[in-house]
């Protein structure tokens, strides 16, 4: 037999997991040190283009990209922590996970690679 599960239910626990998802990014917007990067990524044809990383724990629908611009850039600007000196990530574009080929790429312990930015 099948439980309902009231709709109020799903859409409060939904809610609570976006925010949560997002709680990282907003605490590091405000505290001292912290820094702004902007990441990139060369995809003209493509409809939507997010990022993943350790920097919002992998989590996917948190980090949209905007674009693409004239040229078929998409970009996002990331409030990272003070202290942060390196950030593993990887593009989505259209669903299909994607790395940079112009940037650095480490492996990522699942017989693939992500990108990495080393901070000063």
């Amino acid at each position: 037999m099948m439980t309902k599960i009231p709709l109020a239910h799903v859409v409060r626990r939904s809610l609570f997991a976006f925010a949560f998802a997002l709680a990282p990014i907003w605490v590091w917007a405000d505290e001292p040190g912290s820094s702004a990067v902007t990441l990139s990524l060369h995809a003209p044809h493509a409809k939507t283009v997010e990022i993943t990383g350790d920097f919002n724990q992998w989590q996917s629908g948190t980090t949209p990209l905007a674009g693409p611009d004239d040229k078929g850039m998409w970009r996002v600007v990331l409030m990272l922590p003070g202290g942060s000196r390196r950030i593993e990530y990887v593009f989505w574009v259209d669903g299909s996970r994607v790395v940079d080929p112009l940037q650095p790429v480490v492996k990522d312990g699942f017989s693939g690679e992500n990108n990495v930015l080393l901070l000063p």
